[in-house]
């Protein structure tokens, strides 16, 4: 884990281009009663990679997540991540690009991976950089 400086503060409003590049995805969209997952990657790094199929491997763990998949990577090469790890499959799974680079500027993230956990009133609870396994992810809680 690191500071970001925004430890117990809300989620900013963000909205991300989708992977149709027409649609949109908004920061507000996320159920109430999940708290949030973000995963802010890049499409050819070897961590992200890793880190994305035990997350995918482990989805069940993840049932009262919302889990946004973000990168600010070129659409092209977002799709075709999206497509190797089947994310489509996942109905809690959001996938899309961080256009307006909020999450890169609010929280200062020194490389990819890095993931970010929010509780259910959205206020962010802990910033990682560097691979996490599912079973960290869960500890969080």
């Amino acid at each position: 884990p690191f500071s970001t400086g925004m430890e117990g503060k809300a989620l900013p409003a963000f909205s991300i281009q989708l992977l149709d590049s027409v649609s949109w995805w908004h920061s507000n969209d996320i159920p109430q009663n999940k708290y949030l997952i973000i995963f802010y990657f890049s499409p050819t790094c070897l961590y992200c990679r890793a880190q994305m199929r035990d997350m995918v491997n482990n989805i069940e763990t993840f049932k009262d997540a919302q889990l946004c998949v973000l990168t600010d990577a070129r659409l092209h090469s977002v799709r075709q991540f999206a497509k190797y790890f089947e994310l489509d499959n996942y109905k809690d799974v959001i996938v899309g690009r961080d256009t307006g680079k909020v999450i890169r500027q609010k929280y200062r993230p020194l490389g990819v991976p890095f993931t970010a956990y929010f509780d259910k009133n959205k206020n962010l609870k802990v910033a990682h950089a560097g691979r996490l396994t599912s079973h960290s992810l869960l500890n969080i809680k």
